[in-house]
């Protein structure tokens, strides 16, 4: 594979610029990342600080509301008027205060909590207070102030006109929370109450009174002007002031897309879950569709729900802004350092590879085999020691190849005996296989003997039982003289046998001629009586092939349907069922025998191996029956199939042709 060949000067230039921009890069990194971690830190810090200050404002503010409502119940004109018994003296002055220090209402209960003269609705009297705790606590001698949140009948009683000021469209918000109302109707009020006290010092009635926030832009404003230095024509200060109800802005100085202070909106999703647990919330945030620095402060009730937020914000573009110019210094810097670095590279690269470069113009010529002088270097470096290295290498070399040749001729020499000795050593290992081969042989002939041994015992078994008649018989009659017949056919039969398994591994010449296959099998079933005793098994015998006649060596097929019939009985050792059935296929003009047994079944481990020369599972056996009888039908151009299952017993169905191609 070729390689990209790249100078050394390009190397050196690339190995003295690489560094030098790699450093200024993590400095542009580490500085930007610096200067916006720390201007975040800072931002934070003013909101969290900014917050503070809206927040004592905002209670100086209901401080104000305070002193208001304990100097008017401390008015001589208000506790003359509650003592005697005409109270309407004291209205006028009421609706004084409330119309000159912009209350939203002021109202007068007596000691038993119900209202004795209400300032901003002086028609409607007489209902009862006591179960407010601003009104509770103020009876029991207390002065008492806070955020209530009023519901819009309770605010109407109080003041009629509060309800088109505290109706608020609700409108939906980028990343806030899916609001239910549509529009927010209740009213977030600044509230204090302080008792009126007889001249004794009992308590004979209670003032109280609230300012309204919901639209509240004056107190909004002040804070804002307080905390941004904001002129009264500069409508855009560096931050912002809100005075939240749940999470809808009521009074603020945030700016819609028109301009106007963003009343309805509502805080985003991730704020309202922090703050409607009643935790302080720090951090970046959504305001509107923008990301600010934001600090909120929940807002408590009397009873320490929260009912609302004080917010104060400033707007991150001011650090973005000044990112993109830090990006734009340092990346300007890094430009031109980078030109500097350039030209300074390439001008060192150049004088460092200018000897190199002879040197391997040097070394060139040398392996083309130009006899040249030594390489000359002209420079006081590792370079200059690198060229006289080189030198006393060339020498060197000179002198290694006359040694080399003489090597190599003994290396040939070497190389030439360990041939012969490889020859020597292949032929012994030839002779050690033939030698192996043929002891494998005498093994298998040995094994063959011993197969031929097993299947000898069943025609033995046979004669022998049919001379044990004939001993016991004085003279031969027609039953005697089938016997004989008997006799004769086994004996033929062993003798095929032992052909058989003596020709087992080669093509055997078959004799074929048609039978009848269910004669065949209930003579074998007549004549296994006489090898072992039937009286505990029950053979059912299903022939549906009774006019048929197929083609084969009878013989032979004896010879596989006995091992199969045998092998069955022999599976149920305490007797059981054996069933024999024969069928013809029309359609593959086929003879299906099918032998089965009630025995223990074979496991599959063991049916695949059923077949295979030598494989049995009985300690008597050879393992040749099935193995021969395979073959058997495989010469006949059939083919045996197993059924069997664990426990439920096995079926042997032997396929055969009924006529045998030519």
């Amino acid at each position: 594979m070729n390689r990209l060949w790249t100078s050394i000067r390009i190397k050196l230039t690339v190995a003295t610029l690489v560094p030098l921009m790699a450093a200024i890069v993590v400095c542009w990194v580490i500085g930007a990342s610096i200067i916006t971690t720390r201007f975040s830190s800072q931002a934070l810090q003013s909101v969290s600080s900014n917050l503070n200050s809206a927040h004592e404002i905002f209670l100086s503010d209901q401080s104000r509301l305070s002193d208001i409502i304990r100097l008017t119940s401390q008015s001589p004109e208000l506790t003359t008027a509650l003592a005697g018994t005409t109270s309407n003296a004291v209205i006028p002055t009421l609706q004084t205060i409330l119309r000159n220090e912009r209350l939203s209402f002021l109202t007068v209960v007596d000691r038993y909590g119900l209202v004795r003269y209400r300032a901003a609705n002086p028609s409607l009297s007489g209902d009862s207070r006591m179960g407010d705790k601003l009104i509770s606590d103020a009876l029991k001698g207390a002065h008492s102030s806070g955020v209530m949140l009023l519901p819009t009948t309770q605010a109407e009683r109080e003041n009629p006109l509060l309800l088109p000021v505290m109706s608020l469209p609700v409108k939906a918000t980028a990343h806030a929370r899916q609001y239910t109302k549509k529009v927010e109707d209740r009213g977030l009020f600044q509230v204090s109450a302080a008792p009126v006290l007889a001249p004794d010092g009992g308590v004979i009635a209670v003032v109280y009174g609230g300012v309204l926030l919901n639209g509240n832009s004056r107190l909004v404003d002040r804070i804002t002007q307080v905390l941004f230095k904001r002129d009264e024509a500069d409508s855009h200060a560096p931050g912002n002031v809100t005075i939240f109800l749940d999470d809808v802005r009521i009074a603020t100085s945030v700016l819609d897309e028109q301009g106007k202070p963003a009343v309805g909106t509502l805080m985003s999703e991730e704020v309202y879950s922090s703050i409607s647990h009643g935790s302080l919330w720090v951090g970046r945030a959504f305001v509107l569709d923008s990301r600010y620095f934001t600090a909120y402060k929940p807002l408590r009730d009397l009873h320490g729900d929260v009912v609302g937020a004080l917010y104060v914000g400033i707007p991150e573009e001011p650090l973005l802004q000044l990112r993109t110019q830090v990006n734009v210094i340092f990346s300007a810097v890094l430009v031109f350092v980078s030109m500097i670095g350039v030209a300074l590279s390439a001008w060192l690269g150049a004088n460092l590879s200018r000897p190199i470069r002879a040197l391997e113009e040097g070394a060139r010529r040398i392996a083309s085999g130009e006899n040249l002088p030594d390489i000359s270097v002209d420079s006081h470096d590792e370079i200059s020691s690198l060229a006289d290295e080189f030198n006393a290498m060339k020498q060197r070399l000179q002198e290694r190849n006359v040694e080399n040749q003489a090597l190599n001729r003994t290396l040939e020499q070497k190389v030439l005996e360990r041939t012969a000795q490889l020859e020597e050593k292949s032929l012994q290992l030839l002779n050690t296989q033939r030698d192996l081969a043929q002891s494998e042989r005498l093994a298998g002939i040995g094994v063959l003997a011993s197969g031929v041994a097993h299947e000898i015992n069943n025609p033995l078994a046979i004669i022998r039982g049919n001379a044990e008649l004939l001993e016991m018989s004085a003279h031969l009659g027609d039953s005697d003289q089938s016997e004989v017949e008997t006799i004769i056919r086994q004996v033929g039969r062993v003798e095929r046998i032992v052909s058989n398994l003596l020709t087992f591994a080669r093509t055997k010449q078959k004799i074929i001629r048609p039978f009848h296959i269910e004669d065949l099998l209930h003579d074998i079933l007549e004549q296994v009586g006489h090898q072992i005793q039937l009286d505990s098994y029950d053979i059912e015998r299903k022939y549906k092939a009774s006019n048929d006649e197929i083609e084969g060596d009878e013989d032979q097929l004896r010879q596989v349907f006995t091992n199969l019939i045998i092998n069955g009985l022999q599976a149920m050792e305490t007797g059981g069922r054996l069933s024999v059935s024969t069928v013809i296929d029309p359609e593959t003009s086929c003879c299906l025998v099918s032998i089965g047994d009630s025995g223990a079944g074979i496991p599959a481990d063991v049916k695949e191996k059923l077949f295979t020369p030598f494989f049995t599972t009985r300690t008597r056996g050879t393992g040749l029956g099935l193995a021969v009888s395979y073959g058997i039908v495989k010469d006949h151009g059939g083919d045996i199939r197993v059924e069997s299952e664990p426990g439920q017993g096995a079926l042997f169905t032997v396929v055969l042709p009924q006529r045998q191609a030519l």
